[in-house]
């Protein structure tokens, strides 16, 4: 029987799903995403290692049912994840072991669930992705840097991250790249990701100096689309560029604006507000409170950015009443 292992594709899931292929020998890695969740279950004929795919809120129980399905095959059903779990969701009828722990990177867990069957310093894994999604500040990976020169993390991080971001929808690299990392290879070892970061750097030297000249402001919101870019970075210049609150990085792809949101204020809970939102011109969207994803139709975009903007400044009233 194949075990299963379904992981994010940015770097704390491939990180995270690195780890699951060192430990078990012979799995087979695949990526996807929430919205992409239940029809990708629907292909698992074995035992399942989910890695850093957020629960959807819509399609929350077709996933649940094949999660279900899956367990009654007699396979083995484990789910880590650190977003914020959806409306509607009963962790105790869960089919399977559910590992939730917000504050922390998945590769993190994935480390610690899996540490007795893998390489201690395997942990410089773990540590890569949780500097790619800024989770570098918990009592385990703190405590796991002292193995290491702090400076050499950094850069084989760094460079790993930059990468990553060039890759976009290229499945079989990421791929690579996780069977390397499982391997415990230093991404500066793999000569095209050196060569991806530092053309991603230079890109965004440049592309963060344009940024003035594309981004457009709603309220508190700044936001570019379509301009052929990390969706990721294009959210957070966006907003540094033009001073907000919460930037939106989007890109249309056929009928659909799938988005990257981010915001530096603590006072906004974008997973909130996307939920809400995004679901009432029928989209979705949701994720960490200071970093998420949406998809809207891409003649709702415009309606959706608005209500955002309406949604962020309702929660600031309501932060201000707090106090």
């Amino acid at each position: 029987m194949v075990h299963w292992i379904l992981a994010h594709g940015d770097t704390d899931g491939i990180c995270s799903g690195a780890i699951a292929l060192a430990a078990i020998k012979g799995a087979k890695l695949f990526f996807t995403h929430p919205t992409g969740l239940a029809e990708d279950l629907k292909q698992v004929d074995g035992d399942l290692t989910v890695c850093d795919i957020a629960l959807p809120a819509q399609g929350l129980k077709e996933a649940i049912e094949e999660l279900r399905r899956i367990r009654d095959l007699g396979a083995s059903v484990l789910y880590i994840d650190h977003h914020p779990i959806p409306p509607g969701f009963d962790q105790g009828s869960f089919p399977g072991e559910y590992v939730n722990v917000l504050r922390a990177s998945v590769s993190e867990l994935t480390f610690l669930k899996y540490q007795a069957m893998i390489p201690s310093d395997m942990n410089r894994v773990a540590i890569y992705g949780a500097i790619g999604d800024y989770l570098d500040d918990t009592y385990n990976v703190q405590k796991w840097m002292w193995d290491w020169d702090k400076s050499l993390l950094y850069l084989e991080s760094g460079m790993l991250i930059q990468a990553i971001d060039t890759i976009g929808r290229n499945h079989d690299f990421k791929r690579e790249i996780a069977l390397s990392l499982a391997s415990n290879k230093l991404p500066s070892s793999d000569e095209r990701l050196v060569t991806r970061a530092v053309q991603e750097s230079i890109n965004e030297e440049w592309m963060r100096k344009k940024m003035k000249d594309l981004v457009k402001v709603q309220g508190n919101v700044a936001y570019v689309r379509d301009i052929d870019w990390s969706l990721s970075k294009s959210a957070i210049y966006s907003k540094a560029s033009a001073g907000t609150l919460v930037g939106i990085g989007a890109e249309t792809r056929k009928d659909f604006v799938d988005m990257s949101l981010r915001t530096h204020s603590e006072a906004i809970d974008l997973n909130k507000a996307l939920s809400q939102v995004a679901e009432r011109v029928g989209g979705s969207g949701g994720g960490h409170p200071m970093a998420a994803g949406a998809r809207v139709p891409k003649g709702k975009f415009q309606q959706f950015v608005q209500e955002l903007d309406s949604a962020v400044s309702e929660q600031l009233k309501q932060k201000t009443a707090d106090y």
